[in-house]
């Protein structure tokens, strides 16, 4: 039961260190783009 404790707990932290991985390009794209979107609107009118 402790093996199977302590194994679960070690995806669990991968898992997180993907999503982190995932999550920060995904919120650097999300700002670059709305940075884009709002200078290309100032621009147009």
């Amino acid at each position: 039961m402790k093996t199977i404790m302590e194994n679960t707990r070690g995806v669990s932290v991968f898992v997180q260190l993907n999503v982190d991985r995932l999550f920060a390009p995904l919120l650097i794209m999300t700002a670059l783009f709305l940075a884009g979107a709002m200078f290309g609107y100032a621009t147009v009118h």
